[in-house]
């Protein structure tokens, strides 16, 4: 009985963990967007919680990815300059924000190893 209430904790706290990292993520979406909302202090908690392997996660990544090549793709002048600009941009955050996130994804694992 006590194994049976045990794993459905944890499933609880894993389904909670998935539904805050997807809140987090959307957010801070948002807040990339619009000026008025910060947004990378938002995305890296839902990036840590949902997990960098997670669809949602890798298919955002393909999305934004799809949007920039578009873009830098167009047939107008000015979006292939808005594209070219939003590519580096977007590649220098990245490989500025992978070592955090893996960071925060190791002091996570080793809170979640201390419960």
């Amino acid at each position: 009985m006590r194994v049976k209430g045990r794993h459905s904790i944890i499933g609880a706290l894993a389904v909670l963990r998935r539904v805050i990292g997807i809140v987090l993520l959307a957010i801070g979406m948002l807040g990339l967007l619009l000026p008025v909302l910060p947004g990378w202090p938002l995305v890296i908690p839902g990036i840590v919680l949902l997990g960098r392997r997670d669809r949602l996660v890798r298919l955002s990544h393909l999305v934004v990815r799809v949007v920039l090549r578009r873009l830098r793709q167009s047939r107008s002048r000015h979006l292939r300059v808005i594209g070219v600009r939003l590519s580096i941009e977007y590649v220098r955050t990245r490989r500025a924000l992978i070592p955090t996130i893996a960071a925060t994804e190791r002091v996570f694992a080793r809170v979640l190893a201390w419960s």
